[in-house]
């Protein structure tokens, strides 16, 4: 199973704008068309020993298209990144911005050995 960073980098490998949570949208900078990506995670730490703790992600990689979904793209996302990875599909309509979010939703429990930082 790969790392959460690992699964990003994949996605961001796709060509597509990314973001984190969301993109920030300025006169300099607007947020892009579609379609694009954005990611989130929830992460909890466990582990009562000083020598190894275990990071769990629970995480979710949206792809969102312009007004209908796109089965080719989605393949690409599934085969490119999902690859070695379990996950969840979700589809809905964004009606109020002419869009689809098509959510994968997946989760990578990771050990963290002490000294080793998180990448």
């Amino acid at each position: 199973m790969a790392r959460f960073e690992e699964i990003i980098n994949r996605a961001a490998a796709l060509g597509l704008p990314i973001a984190h949570n969301e993109f920030t949208d300025t006169k300099k900078n607007p947020a892009p068309d579609p379609p694009f990506l954005c990611y989130l995670a929830d992460e909890r730490t466990s582990g009562p020993d000083n020598q190894i703790r275990i990071r769990t992600l629970d995480a979710v990689l949206e792809l969102y298209t312009d007004r209908r979904d796109d089965p080719e793209l989605e393949k690409r996302v599934e085969e490119e990144v999902f690859f070695d990875t379990e996950y969840e599909k979700q589809q809905g309509l964004i009606r109020s911005e002419n869009m689809v979010q098509t959510a994968y939703l997946f989760s990578v429990v990771e050990k963290i050995r002490k000294g080793e930082q998180k990448q």
